[in-house]
């Protein structure tokens, strides 16, 4: 009786294995590609005072999360100004992709470094979560 449950189970595993598809290596590249899909956008209105200033969105629609960075030169970088450009912005986007809120993911951080020109440059960033 023990040889005949064993003989039986094994039939059954067997047959499982076989009836599995196995995942093409496409598929599995497309859902990556998915996954990770970002949009780099720059805003039409930057809400910017500062003529040496820009602001960039990088939105990944799969999971609504938006990285916001507002870069200028070192000499004329006031963070209040950099905060007041970065929500003007993000309201604009929010209208634009009908998002009712949005959450912050991480702190707004700053960064200060020199560009290929060997520029002094400040960048303001904020990570956030939309919520529809």
């Amino acid at each position: 009786m023990k040889k005949i449950i064993f003989f039986l189970s094994i039939m059954i595993v067997t047959a499982f294995s076989l009836c599995a598809a196995p995942v093409a290596d496409e598929d599995l590249e497309k859902y990556e590609e998915t996954k990770l899909q970002t949009t780099t956008i720059i805003p039409e209105n930057q809400h910017c005072t500062d003529k040496n200033a820009s602001v960039k969105i990088e939105y990944n629609p799969m999971y609504d999360e938006v990285r916001i960075y507002y870069e200028t030169l070192y000499v004329t970088y006031e963070k209040g100004e950099a905060m007041n450009t970065v929500m003007a912005c993000l309201l604009d986007f929010q209208k634009e992709n009908q998002y009712y809120s949005y959450n912050y993911l991480k702190r707004d951080s700053e960064r200060y470094f020199r560009d290929e020109r060997g520029q002094r440059k400040a960048q303001y960033s904020a990570y956030l979560k939309f919520n529809r």
